[in-house]
């Protein structure tokens, strides 16, 4: 009895000690998305998959040693949306992130050692990307579309977390269509995108749609707050230049 008793408390304490790193929609924020420095390996996974009944215990085995500086974040995909969001399409799935960024993502099972070398690879990469669209976040926006046969509502769901692919869309839109309806749906789009993660260049196509859509006093408002963005980052600002010299013409 006292064998068996033994091992019952010894699993009672260890549970704990693993299942803090499983994560879900809601503690992604705390965890995952931290700003330590740390490398982190947000690993998607199921009960029902083999490929991470196999990597279960090497990716366990890698967060608890103490000579890798990283931590293994484990996601149930029945039980989140977050691999939704992300187009996680098969599992598993890692993606590498650092300050709540993402460097790179892979899948697949693989050998503890290529997964050590992934992790490490990562570790020394420059600290940039985007951010990790993570949350289902709400809109104030309501999807529109265009009269594009490839706008439509059931494309444009597809990308409708993710900032960077919005404001591209949204600028592809700006540079080759004109039918104002494709204009109104970009505009949903890019502002869809700032409404996500505000950054210069989603604030640069949302003031050429505006200019292109007529709205010049909204548009040299929001190119001028795209230009500041830009200088504080340090970046090119002939784009915008030229807009505002033309809206103040």
């Amino acid at each position: 009895m006292k064998p068996i008793l033994f091992s019952f408390f010894a699993l009672v304490i260890t549970i704990p000690v693993f299942a803090q790193n499983w994560v879900t929609d809601q503690t992604m924020e705390e965890t995952v998305m931290l700003e330590d420095d740390q490398l982190k390996v947000l690993y998607f996974t199921a009960s029902w998959c083999g490929p991470c009944r196999y990597m279960k215990p090497i990716m366990k085995d890698i967060d608890s040693d103490k000579t890798i500086d990283t931590t293994v974040y484990f996601m149930d995909t029945d039980k989140n949306i977050t691999d939704d969001i992300l187009k996680v399409n098969s599992i598993p799935a890692y993606f590498f992130i650092k300050n709540g960024r993402v460097l790179g993502r892979t899948g697949s099972a693989m050998l503890r050692e290529e997964m050590v070398k992934m992790i490490k690879r990562h570790d020394l990469m420059t600290l940039k990307g985007d951010l990790l669209a993570y949350r289902g976040k709400p809109s104030q926006y309501e999807l529109v579309a265009g009269a594009n046969p490839k706008l439509t509502v059931k494309n444009l769901k597809t990308i409708w977390y993710d900032a960077q692919q919005l404001n591209t869309l949204s600028w592809n839109i700006y540079q080759k269509l004109d039918d104002s309806k494709d204009i109104a749906c970009a505009l949903i789009l890019v502002q869809r995108s700032i409404e996500l993660e505000e950054f210069s260049s989603n604030l640069k196509t949302y003031a050429h749609l505006l200019f292109k859509n007529g709205d010049k006093k909204k548009a040299l408002k929001i190119a001028k707050k795209a230009k500041r963005r830009a200088k504080k980052n340090k970046e090119f600002t002939g784009i915008m230049d030229k807009l505002i010299s033309e809206l103040n013409e």
